[in-house]
């Protein structure tokens, strides 16, 4: 590993914050202008390359006429044979977007919609300067401090030829999940290749899974080849129809099918909110990165206003399957909605009538033939086929109270978190009930005949991070499965009474508490927000040089020999449940290594350290 240099040019270097198969990115402080900035180094084998060095120039001139309010802003370049290659960027405080969704899953495919009407802005503006970004997905967009969206790493790709590209790692600068296919044939690029990659994205935000998928990278590439991905909208049935042809549209095989430009997709994904009457998408987004439950709960109430309205009109106007397309995505948002209950009911009845009338009209004339037939025959009915229709079933699951239940017991359906803000961890908060994204509405297990004879009320927990199982009175009530989503809203109906719930997390220490639901509910409902801790790490550090001092983070934690025996705790704080920790080892002779790696909650991690690996006080490996 190459040791970290102190100074690059004006620029003094702070820390390593990131490394892949091109270069590295250092955080540094410009001494001249008083400001931190991001310092990305090619690495040293592509530096010595001629041809790298010309496309790195040319592309480091190219993207410095980028100026667009989500595009990171390129300060400075530098090109030298005495020196490194380097560009200056402008430093992001904050995490990628890949890093958010991953805690605050999407419900709405509107917050989807909104972001990839961002990316295509800052794509558009550059393809109108004649540059491709060639590596787009969730990982090259930072969302900042303020909750705006910066995306990286423009044209960068253009330094690798395509040998380069395809020997690097296996892949194009790492995953292969958003390349178009042109890309993976050699052919080559244009405008088009980045809509495909923003349909990529899209997909991703809007189904919480990626279109390609497999095993292995191979597996992934031969599904982009072959154009094989999964129906949006039976990812995710709250993807609706004019959104599942936006992405199908965008992720065609062949670049004649897909939209020409970022900017012709752009009239489409605008197309698609014009209903919600959102005229700022900065300023929705921003709210919504900052406050994810908050935002969550007022676009909740605008959706279900809009399919409540849209609904109607379509029904008004005999467009029967797209209104109930409007009111089936509303019953999933609100199960219990009287008004939208009593519409679906009446249409079913209004199908059932016309298919009695279509059986009737049908035995009417079998019974005309039949009476011209001169030698009689016998004609058998289905007596069944004009018996009137049942009654709706009292069993639904859209009656009052939501409880949705099955023969053996409670159905166990799960969504993507949302990012509620976490409370207290044990105080019971009255307020009203926030329309959170991820919601699972359970029955308890096996209530038992007490249960049954007790008045109920609704209650809605909130866990933060979000749970995998959670435990009523020592049975289980409910989990969130990874293979849907994972749920962070708990919507229940619950006995009148004390109850004794448990939270549990594999990656955090069980939350075990009481609540009481009285008999009559405070005003908006009963909710509890629990905050989760999660499990500390631990980390062991197995090095050829067992009396080598270890630090953690600047934190002297011992000798490497003592972390086989006895691990390294590393804590856990905040909502994110891995860390990357700097770890420094120093043998007696002086040798050195610094390194940093990702630790998990929970989890147990190793670090095999070589002697060959440490580097002389000078910072050459003997």
């Amino acid at each position: 590993m190459d040791s970290i240099p102190q100074q690059i040019s004006k620029y003094r270097v702070m820390e390593e914050v990131g490394r892949g198969g091109m270069a590295v990115v250092y955080r540094g402080y410009d001494q001249t202008l008083d400001r931190q900035v991001a310092i990305k180094v090619l690495h040293p084998h592509l530096a010595t390359d001629a041809d790298s060095r010309v496309r790195f120039q040319r592309e480091a001139r190219a993207v410095a006429r980028l100026h667009h309010p989500h595009i990171i802003e390129i300060f400075d370049f530098a090109d030298r044979d005495d020196g490194p290659s380097y560009i200056v960027t402008e430093f992001i405080e904050g995490e990628t977007l890949k890093a958010f969704i991953e805690r605050h899953r999407l419900y709405f495919p509107e917050i989807a919609v909104m972001i990839a009407i961002q990316l295509c802005e800052a794509v558009d503006h550059a393809h109108k300067l004649q540059i491709i970004h060639r590596d787009l997905k969730p990982e090259n967009v930072m969302v900042d401090r303020l909750g705006s969206l910066k995306l990286m790493d423009f044209g960068i790709a253009k330094v690798l030829d395509h040998e380069q590209q395809m020997t690097l790692t296996g892949s194009i600068l790492g995953s292969p999940a958003h390349m178009a296919p042109e890309l993976l044939e050699g052919k080559e690029l244009d405008f088009r290749s980045d809509v495909f990659s923003i349909g990529t994205v899209l997909y991703w935000l809007a189904t919480g899974q990626l279109p390609f998928t497999g095993k292995n990278p191979h597996q992934v590439l031969r599904a982009i080849l072959e154009g094989r991905f999964p129906d949006p909208r039976r990812v995710n049935p709250q993807v609706g129809e004019p959104l599942a042809a936006v992405i199908t549209r965008a992720l065609a095989h062949d670049p004649a099918e897909r939209y020409p430009s970022a900017s012709a997709m752009l009239s489409s994904l605008h197309g698609l909110l014009a209903d919600l009457e959102i005229s700022d998408i900065d300023s929705e987004l921003r709210f919504f990165f900052s406050e994810p439950a908050d935002y969550t709960n007022k676009l909740k109430q605008k959706v279900e206003d809009l399919l409540l309205r849209r609904g109607r009109e379509r029904l008004a106007r005999k467009k029967t399957a797209l209104a109930l397309q409007d009111f089936d995505r509303l019953l999933a948002l609100q199960p219990g909605h009287t008004e939208v209950l009593a519409l679906v009911n009446g249409i079913q009845r209004g199908q059932r009538r016309r298919k009695r009338l279509a059986i009737g009209g049908a035995c009417l004339i079998v019974f005309g033939i039949w009476k011209l037939v001169p030698e009689p025959m016998p004609v058998s009915l289905d007596a069944g086929a004009l018996e009137p229709a049942p009654p709706p079933d009292a069993g639904s699951p859209y009656d009052a109270g939501a409880q949705v239940t099955e023969a053996d017991g409670a159905q166990e359906t799960s969504a993507a978190d949302a990012g509620a803000e976490p409370g207290t961890g044990g105080d019971r908060v009255n307020v009203p009930a926030p329309a959170d994204a991820r919601r699972v509405v359970v029955a308890p297990r096996d209530p038992g005949p007490a249960d049954l004879s007790l008045p109920r009320q609704p209650v809605r927990i909130v866990s933060e991070p979000y749970f995998e199982r959670i435990l009523l009175n020592g049975k289980l009530m409910a989990k969130a499965d990874q293979s849907n989503a994972f749920g962070q809203i708990l919507e229940a109906s619950l006995p009148v009474g004390r109850h004794t719930l448990v939270i549990q997390r594999q990656s955090c220490q069980d939350d075990e508490f009481e609540i009481v639901v009285p008999k009559t509910p405070p005003p908006g409902g009963l909710e509890f927000r629990r905050q989760l801790r999660f499990l500390p790490a631990s980390l062991a550090v197995d090095s050829e040089v067992p009396e080598a001092a270890v630090w953690v983070d600047g934190v002297f934690k011992g000798k490497a020999k003592d972390s086989l025996l006895s691990p390294i705790v590393i804590t856990l704080e905040g909502r994110q449940g891995r860390r990357t920790v700097r770890v420094r080892l120093e043998a007696p002779d002086g040798r050195r290594l610094e390194r940093e790696m990702q630790v998990e909650a929970g989890g147990a991690s190793r670090l095999v350290v070589r002697s060959s690996e440490l580097a002389s006080p000078g910072g050459k490996t003997p």
